[in-house]
């Protein structure tokens, strides 16, 4: 015999709240799920991996609207399969572009920790400028190049 879970069981068991399932149901991304004969959502073991892809997607930041698009076609079977593929493929190259944007801004936020711990030991927080050229750290010249390049309007800060 089938198990059958309520959005409350669903809700506990992966932290979704109720409301949030609801209101995907609502928005059309939970068409997969039966009901009972009153209108009860029952939701099946089968049924936690689209919930979880919706998640995914979600977090992702993919829009609610190409998630429902993506759910229309899991619901059609295996004649999407390709049109599947280039939604996370497409989803795929968005994350690896904020990944890459994300990894620029840590390597400046590791640079400022650096720069103001050593502004910090030293007192003033433009030491390097009383430095010989040959002893200021390279990263201050290279921050100050992305600064320069930023201002000129040479880089893509969207």
């Amino acid at each position: 015999m089938e198990k059958f879970y309520t959005i409350k069981d669903v809700a506990e068991r992966t932290g979704i709240s109720a409301y949030t399932i609801r209101y995907y149901d609502k928005e059309g991304l939970l068409t997969f799920v039966k009901r009972s004969e009153s209108g009860i959502r029952l939701f099946t073991d089968e049924d936690f991996e689209p919930l979880y892809t919706i998640t995914c997607l979600k977090k992702s930041g993919m829009p609610l609207k190409e998630i429902k698009r993506f759910m229309e076609l899991f619901m059609q079977g295996n004649e999407t399969i390709h049109e599947r593929y280039l939604i996370f493929k497409e989803q795929k190259e968005r994350l690896q572009k904020q990944i890459d944007e994300l990894q620029e801004m840590m390597g400046i936020v590791d640079y400022k920790c650096w720069y103001f711990e050593e502004a910090e030991k030293r007192g003033d927080i433009d030491f390097y400028k009383k430095l010989p050229r040959e002893e200021v750290d390279e990263r201050i010249w290279e921050f100050g190049k992305k600064v320069n390049d930023f201002r000129k309007g040479k880089t893509d800060h969207s």
